[in-house]
């Protein structure tokens, strides 16, 4: 991890002219031995549960945050991977602008450097062992799933043959399922992957005079990402969403069973309030409860609420995997709506039509459903299966659940060729026609159904993993491929594949982007950068990328959101989400635009401030 410099720095505190605004705000300069340190990122936390506010400074080591709302108690952390933290305590914005002058210490050591890097560049070591393509891919498929590969409590680690063999099994359990031929050789890869040796010759070659990461482009450096604590070391905030009608924020919490949402109306550092969603009769598991699947990591999870969407009337539903039901919540009465899946296991993502109708994807079964809120109707499409084996096993899914005490599913599927299962998972609804739309992960299809006949038109993917897939406004389809690590355009008029993408994240091939969302408005795709710790945007229009770094080592994200400004919103979704930096998950908004114009301002265009010392504080 990131240590912080012991050592003295150069602080100054003035008031400067020239800043027009009430509120508080910093700037200044960072350097190292009197050279820029670029594209180092300055943090403004502050409060408990904690708030951020992260800028960039530029190619000269500028830097310019806007108008912070609270007149004092802000912790600002300075990062740049290569050197080390800077942290200040108890700093207080003036109405006309609080100066600081930091000078960042080079880690000379490389053993120490390398702790700084994000996860991907971790895993591309392990990728770069695999010698059959087909064993690559099914590595970033499965195991992935749940949290970032190559994170410091994930593989960092001088594990034996024996013990990651154990680790392998244990996650296949938890559902990771490889086939026998993975498992005979991963053990080998790992141990090959993070040997001392290796791991010493190749990381250490990114570094450079700006440091092993790439120096965040001019447009990255107009963007300003804040960040919100929500939920605990055993929470996990699958997805989210903006709530239109007054702009908070949404989120469902698998592990804890609750439904979160924060406001920013009264509090810019927001108010949380959590809601535990009923859980009837189940047992812990829900539907799995026989697999032994309620206890994770010492929490009862009952129902695993999944994905969420508001409806026309403004009910928010949810989709409850263990408990296979969906769950209306009404936020003005705060009541809920309990609806049993007639047919079908797990489901997943959700999305309304202009119908009010909604649809869904059940993963276990490979069904999508719909759901009617006002005549509460419901309806069922099985989708096309790869071959007889999978459909027989499909159909008698239901019969294994009712009897895993008899058959133990868990160790039988994390130790034997397990049936590779379609996996229906993304959806959503063609803005032209009103067509339902789904990806089906595990079989490299994706689908049109018929919203009134039900017909269903299967689409082979060129691809693989294709994730959570989103409509742009002229009705083409994004598609990213989870393992490959690309977005892909389908034309649904012609019905042919027109674009494919890799996305540039260092190291190529590194990236796992679980989800898109397009902005109807500039039909801009933007991406999760999943493994990278990063938001991505794709301009089609130019063929530009923007990768936006984000503040919190191992951010796994599985959703995107867009607020009325045009606001990015992700939540942190590692599953455990101790995995994350400082233990907690959040809710990040990035604002592409929110970095104020450091030449407009006029601010550095005087001589520097005289300097007084100050001493940083050591994490």
């Amino acid at each position: 991890m990131y240590h912080c410099a012991r050592l003295g720095l150069v602080l100054s505190l003035i008031l400067l002219p020239g800043a027009a605004s009430a509120a508080g705000f910093f700037y200044g300069h960072i350097a190292s031995g009197g050279t820029p340190v670029k594209g180092a990122m300055v943090t403004f936390y502050h409060g408990e549960p904690k708030h951020s506010l992260s800028i960039l400074a530029d190619e000269q080591g500028r830097f310019l945050s806007p108008d912070l709302p609270w007149a004092s108690g802000y912790k600002v952390r300075v990062r740049r991977a290569g050197w080390r933290d800077v942290i200040l305590e108890e700093q207080s914005p003036a109405g006309e602008g609080t100066w600081l002058s930091v000078a960042m210490e080079r880690i000379d050591s490389p053993r120490e450097m390398i702790q700084q890097l994000p996860s991907n560049y971790w895993m591309n070591l392990v990728l770069e062992e695999f010698t059959e393509r087909d064993h690559l891919l099914e590595f970033k498929m499965q195991c992935t799933y749940c949290h970032q590969q190559g994170s410091p409590l994930t593989s960092r680690r001088n594990f034996d043959r024996e013990q990651w063999e154990e680790t392998i099994i244990d996650m296949g359990r938890r559902s990771a399922i490889i086939t026998q031929s993975l498992r005979d050789v991963l053990p080998d890869r790992y141990l090959d992957a993070y040997d001392d040796a290796n791991v010493l010759a190749k990381l250490p070659a990114y570094d450079g005079p700006d440091g092993p990461l790439p120096v965040p482009s001019p447009e990255a450096r107009r963007g300003v990402v804040e960040e919100w604590d929500l939920g605990g070391p055993t929470s996990g905030q699958h997805d989210l969403m903006v709530y239109h009608p007054d702009g908070s924020i949404w989120t469902v919490d698998g592990p804890m069973d609750l439904l979160h949402v924060i406001r920013f109306d009264e509090n810019p550092s927001g108010v949380r309030k959590s809601y535990t969603v009923p859980r009837g009769d189940h047992k812990p598991g829900g539907v799995y409860h026989k697999m032994g699947k309620g206890d994770r990591r010492g929490v009862d999870t009952y129902l695993a609420p999944h994905s969420l969407q508001i409806g026309p009337n403004g009910i928010i539903w949810l989709t409850l995997a263990s408990g296979n039901q969906l769950a209306g919540f009404d936020p003005g009465k705060e009541t809920w709506d309990i609806v049993d899946v007639e047919e079908g296991i797990n489901p997943h993502t959700l999305r309304f039509d202009k119908k009010g109708r909604l649809w869904y994807t059940l993963t276990a079964t490979n069904h999508v459903g719909m759901f009617d809120p006002i005549s509460r109707e419901q309806k069922f499409i099985r989708l096309k299966f790869p071959d007889l084996a999978t459909r027989l096993i499909t159909y008698f899914t239901p019969l294994f659940l009712r009897n895993a005490d008899i058959i133990d599913l868990g160790d039988r599927s994390a130790e034997m060729d397990g049936v590779t299962m379609p996996m229906p998972y993304g959806i959503d609804i063609h803005p032209l026609d009103g067509s339902v739309w789904f990806s089906q992960l595990n079989m490299s299809h994706i689908g049109r159904i018929d919203p009134e006949t039900l017909d269903v038109t299967p689409i082979e993917t060129p691809f693989v993993t294709p994730r959570r897939l989103r409509f742009d406004s002229k009705g083409n389809l994004w598609v990213p491929s989870y393992a490959e690590g690309t977005i892909n355009l389908f034309d649904t008029q012609s019905m042919t594949w027109k674009e494919s993408h890799e996305i540039p994240v260092e190291p190529i091939g590194s990236e796992v982007p679980y989800a898109v969302f397009i902005d109807h408005d500039t039909d801009h795709v933007w991406i999760t950068g999943t493994q990278s710790d990063s938001i991505i945007r794709y301009a089609p229009e130019r063929d530009e990328w923007t990768i936006y770094p984000l503040p919190t080592l191992v951010t796994y994200t599985r959703e995107l959101d867009m607020d009325s400004d045009r606001n990015v919103w992700t939540s942190h979704s590692s599953s455990p989400a101790w995995h994350v930096e400082d233990g907690l998950p959040k809710v990040t908004r990035l604002n592409p635009t929110g970095a104020p114009d450091i030449e407009a301002s006029g601010l550095f265009n005087d001589t520097r401030p005289a300097n007084r010392n100050a001493s940083v504080v050591t994490r």
